[in-house]
């Protein structure tokens, strides 16, 4: 049977309703993520994002739960204390995002969603909290660009420590004009976000850093299948458990989406199976894959090319950081 959004949906209530019978700390839950659009799918396959708020502390703050292979629910435990004080969660690009996107309740008591939405949304989009978040990430961005030679020299995962400065370097931008950006559809989105601060050449600035000299398109058998073999396996591993996003239940989330995207929008693919198999990497110990060096060699992003990226990384920080200026200058605010 195909599954549909509506059908997704009906499921999700489902279990909300079971839940709130059987777990009586449950004061809201509210919908966010990719069921918000019109087409949640990539190439058939979405998750469904909930958060759920509870008056009690929480022992695990997220949950996968199965709906079908090609679905799941990505549930996100928060504390209702967590939002209190507002002005905290105005800063907060992820958890303040969730109240002021237009999420959608499912459950509510009283008008606790109500209340701290509109307690958030109140100061959410003035300038000086929107470049805080986007400064949250531009500084984590630079604190990661700054390690990236000590994570080579003590032997750290190189590669998810690049990859991570360029995500934050997204993010950055992306806060200024909306949400975080998460990884199944980051690419895509950016280039709409830097069209709308009238930077479209952070788009190729991006793209550059996730591309090597080298065309990897026609190899798309021989690293596919590589990379596939160690998300399945990974997956299917109880070492995983730490890192619940790459269970089992999850495979097709990422497997389907990198497939349809080689084609349609390489750099997504690449950025998928990149984010996938570094995390991986540090858990079981491929420093000396051939398939995984090779891999990061063709895209060059290993630690070999340290020294070719480092000036082109430093160089889209810089540029991010110049884009906030801009930004903060156009809405008002006084640069110290």
């Amino acid at each position: 049977m195909r599954i549909t959004k509506e059908r997704l949906l009906t499921l999700t209530q489902t279990y909300i309703n079971k839940l709130i019978r059987s777990d009586h700390s449950v004061v809201c839950v509210y919908l966010v993520g990719s069921m918000l659009e019109e087409d949640p799918f990539i190439n058939g396959t979405t998750d469904v994002d909930l958060v759920i708020v509870h008056n009690l502390p929480v022992s695990a703050p997220r949950e996968i739960v199965t709906i079908t292979p090609e679905a799941t629910l990505d549930i996100h435990h928060i504390e209702q204390n967590t939002y209190s004080p507002p002005r905290k969660i105005r800063k907060d690009p992820w958890v303040g995002s969730s109240l002021c996107f237009d999420p959608i309740v499912l459950y509510g008591t009283g008008h606790w969603f109500e209340f701290a939405q509109a307690s958030v949304e109140a100061g959410f989009f003035q300038p000086e909290a929107v470049i805080y978040r986007s400064r949250l990430f531009s500084n984590a961005a630079r604190e990661k660009f700054n390690s990236l030679g000590k994570t080579i020299q003590k032997g750290g995962n190189y590669p998810a420590a690049y990859l991570k400065t360029v995500e934050n370097a997204a993010n950055a931008v992306a806060t200024l004009v909306g949400k975080p950006l998460t990884d199944r559809t980051m690419l895509k989105q950016f280039k709409t976000i830097a069209d709308d601060l009238d930077e479209p050449e952070l788009m190729a600035d991006l793209h550059a850093l996730l591309l090597g000299n080298r065309d990897i398109s026609p190899y798309y058998e021989y690293f596919f299948n590589a990379w596939k073999y160690y998300v399945e396996f990974f997956g299917n591993n109880p070492v995983n458990s730490s890192m619940i996003k790459l269970n089992a239940s999850r495979l097709l989330y990422y497997i389907r989406p990198v497939e349809w995207y080689w084609n349609e929008h390489l750099t997504s693919s690449i950025w998928l199976m990149a984010k996938t198999w570094s995390s991986i990497a540090n858990f079981i110990q491929l420093d000396d894959n051939e398939y995984y060096n090779s891999f990061l060699n063709m895209l060059e992003i290993s630690p070999h090319f340290y020294y070719q990226r480092h000036n082109q990384l430093e160089a889209l920080l810089e540029k991010v950081e110049d884009v906030q200026e801009k930004w903060g200058r156009e809405k008002g605010i006084i640069e110290p």
